[in-house]
């Protein structure tokens, strides 16, 4: 098993955190995905479902979907926050594993798709997908606003965990154009119809809670318990009582062909 397949399976140690403090998605990303995919009464199909932050947004909508979560922790809490949503079905599993039972009119996955297994991602997604039907991929990506703080956390990571290199930049919307998952798909004959778009927002943090959302990602996971809060105690020492994110939501578009 390779790390990043361990790493893929790390959230379900801190499932409720992750659920408290980690972001939603703009509703007008939402809006987006479900003009481009015209489902009508076609379902949808989620991979890397977590808690539901993507979930619920469009079982609100009045998709009908299937959710796939690999991690029974993070799955759990998910189907406490669909509760009341019969439309929505939990299936707790990998992508790699699951077979669909139908096809689907959209797939999307939020902040998930990259711990997907590159070797049959997009075949699966292909096979999952009815002629014409819609792949959503999005994420969010965050750096802090004030320059000063950000300094400062990126000293607080070259020193404790200098491997670990935190966001600094907002993500430019040319960078969407040549990055992966973008370049990939444009080398697949399965899709079609590409774009992708960039929805800027901001979020307002204690210190604190901002350190418990570093807390829910990966990369802090793996880290040894001494390094994890070495690296957490400076930076609760030097943010102040609130912080500023800029977040970037990036969606990427895709049409099954055929």
């Amino acid at each position: 098993m390779t790390t990043e397949r361990v790493r893929a399976r790390v959230f379900g140690e801190v499932a409720d955190e992750y659920d408290r403090i980690r972001p939603g998605y703009p509703a007008e990303l939402v809006k987006d995905i479900l003009t481009y995919a015209r489902l009508a009464e076609a379902p949808a199909l989620e991979v890397g479902a977590g808690t539901g932050k993507a979930t619920v947004l469009f079982a609100a909508r009045g998709v009908t979907l299937t959710a796939v979560e690999p991690d029974p922790a993070m799955a759990a809490v998910l189907e406490q926050r669909v509760a009341g949503l019969p439309q929505v079905t939990i299936t707790v599993s990998s992508f790699e594993d699951h077979v669909p039972d139908q096809p689907f009119g959209l797939l999307f996955s939020a902040q998930a798709w990259h711990w997907t297994d590159p070797a049959v991602r997009w075949e699966k997604a292909a096979a999952a997908l009815a002629p014409g039907g819609a792949l959503a991929l999005f994420w969010n990506f965050h750096h802090l606003k004030d320059p000063d703080a950000a300094a400062g956390v990126l000293a607080a990571h070259q020193r404790y965990a200098p491997h670990i290199t935190p966001d600094t930049h907002p993500v430019e919307d040319t960078w969407l154009a040549t990055s992966w998952p973008q370049v990939e798909l444009e080398a697949r004959s399965e899709f079609g119809d590409l774009s992708a778009r960039l929805y800027r927002s901001e979020r307002t943090l204690s210190g604190a809670d901002y350190v418990a959302y570093l807390s829910t990602q990966s990369a802090y996971l793996i880290l040894d318990d001494t390094t994890r809060a070495d690296l957490f105690a400076a930076l609760k020492d030097l943010l102040g009582e609130q912080v500023t994110l800029s977040v970037d939501t990036a969606l990427h578009l895709a049409r099954r062909t055929g």
